[in-house]
């Protein structure tokens, strides 16, 4: 079972008395590339048939490493077939909504002109 980042739901969903939610109520989920760990979200979740096997029609990456984003659509029995590219500050398509990305921040970037280390504490 996978936790994704940011997941999309009926609200419906949210009234149901189980822990999880049906991976086929999903239509969509986000993740977020961990320093530590850019291979899994790049990887296992998306190669490895996780998200596509279960119908989830749209899988987004965001990569604040880099300021990139992919957006992986159209699942094919164990991959999605369709992966379009973007940068921080591009209006995108993500599914039937419209997502704008100029607030997305990069690793290491206060937001205000000074820098960060990784961990948000100020870089010395």
């Amino acid at each position: 079972m996978r936790r994704p980042d940011a997941v999309v739901i009926p609200e419906l969903a949210l009234d149901e008395e189980d822990f999880a939610v049906d991976a086929t109520q999903v239509p969509a989920v986000v993740e977020i590339v961990a320093p530590s760990d850019p291979g899994n979200d790049y990887g296992e979740k998306l190669k490895l048939i996780e998200y596509p096997a279960t119908g989830i029609g749209h899988y987004m990456i965001v990569d604040p490493r880099t300021g990139t984003i992919e957006v992986h659509s159209d699942p094919c029995t164990n991959r999605c077939t369709r992966k379009e590219p973007y940068i921080f500050e591009d209006s995108m398509p993500f599914g039937p909504w419209t997502m704008d990305t100029s607030a997305f921040r990069r690793y290491g970037k206060a937001g205000n002109g000074t820098s960060t280390a990784d961990d948000g504490a100020p870089a010395t």
